[in-house]
């Protein structure tokens, strides 16, 4: 009785991850091949730079704004699962939190109050060689987040590089995301 009780909740689950939407990027929905997702988005005007490990990388406009664009997909190719923004670096904290604090509003408006936010400053100055030391030191945290239909999205204010930062946004796919999960787990 106890096998049959989980046997019909895996089947239950599973049609639950099959009846649920996939997260949109751009208006694509994240599945598929990694060569069919990225043909749309070569559609919508985004340019290929290059292609390693399951990640390609576009350069391109998001929201008005150049941005680079990682998208990922599982070892075999065959599912997408993540797409990244990834907007230019700079060694100025308010063009940072002003670029943050933009996308936190768009996304507010979109999707409501993200599910986690977390804004931290540990300085006690607000100078901007303080705050991007601290940044650089991994003391900063500034991001946010949201569950939203089909998977999750992060915003985040990132280092990327010894006196530079970046703001990023990841979309997760929460199928594809757990297919992959299940690969990996096959293989440990």
């Amino acid at each position: 009785m106890r096998k049959f009780i989980f046997t019909l909740t895996m089947l239950l689950v599973t049609i639950n991850l099959i009846a649920q939407e996939h997260l949109s990027f751009k208006g694509i929905p994240i599945e598929g091949s990694i060569t069919e997702f990225c043909k749309k988005l070569e559609a919508k005007g985004l340019t290929s730079i290059g292609s390693e490990n399951n990640i390609t990388m576009f350069t391109g406009d998001f929201t008005g704004r150049e941005a680079t664009i990682a998208v990922a997909a599982t070892d075999d190719g065959n599912n997408v699962f993540s797409v990244v923004v990834l907007f230019d670096s700079s060694d100025e904290w308010n063009t940072l939190v002003n670029t943050y604090d933009y996308y936190k509003d768009l996304y507010i408006r979109k999707y409501g109050k993200p599910s986690k936010s977390k804004e931290r400053n540990p300085s006690n100055s607000d100078s901007n060689i303080s705050l991007m030391y601290e940044l650089w030191q991994g003391r900063v945290v500034w991001a946010s987040a949201w569950k939203v239909t089909g998977g999750d999205i992060e915003l985040s204010i990132e280092k990327s590089g010894t006196s530079e930062g970046m703001v990023m946004i990841r979309y997760r796919d929460a199928q594809n995301i757990e297919a992959k999960i299940q690969k990996d787990l096959e293989d440990i």
